[in-house]
């Protein structure tokens, strides 16, 4: 099987994995008394995350044009096994640097600047596109973590 129908396939298969998790979790029960989530949350939301993303690569997947085959040890982006270990390192540094942080920033800002650092200085992107993600990623975390499963976070300075 070519490399592209092997990702149609996989995605497929991902998307339906998923719809299948989402069809089944209200058995479970999504919500219980005094609005609090039962056991089919989790399930419910990862299968419609699980669906929608894999439709949306589906997609993508179909569309996209035949690509060159891949140099032998290079990634999709072009980079080398030896680039791909410095970025790991990288991470392994930050990660320590962003848990130093919680305490004088907060959980959600040490993340949301966790997320800014490794996408723009270790992925490349653009400062805006990379400043919208960390900025969205912090909120949704802050989001789940403390409003809907009301899980008290670490705050800072600033007061979340």
């Amino acid at each position: 099987m070519s490399g592209q129908r092997a990702q149609v396939a996989l995605f497929a298969s991902l998307a339906l994995l998923g719809g299948g998790f989402a069809v089944t979790a209200p058995a479970y029960g999504v919500l219980l008394e005094e609005s609090r989530i039962g056991p089919g949350f989790l399930p419910l939301v990862a299968g419609l995350g699980l669906t929608l993303f894999s439709v949306l690569l589906l997609a993508e997947q179909l569309r996209a044009p035949r690509a060159a085959p891949p140099q032998p040890g290079t990634d999709d982006f072009g980079r080398s096994p030896q680039q791909r270990m410095r970025i790991l390192w990288r991470v392994f540094v930050l990660l320590p640097v962003a848990v130093a942080l919680v305490p004088l920033l907060g959980m959600v800002v040490a993340f949301g600047l966790l997320v800014l650092v490794i996408s723009t200085w270790l992925e490349g992107r653009r400062p805006l596109p990379a400043l919208v993600l960390s900025a969205g990623s912090a909120a949704v975390m802050h989001g789940v973590f403390a409003v809907v499963l009301q899980v008290p976070l670490p705050t800072g300075v600033f007061g979340f």
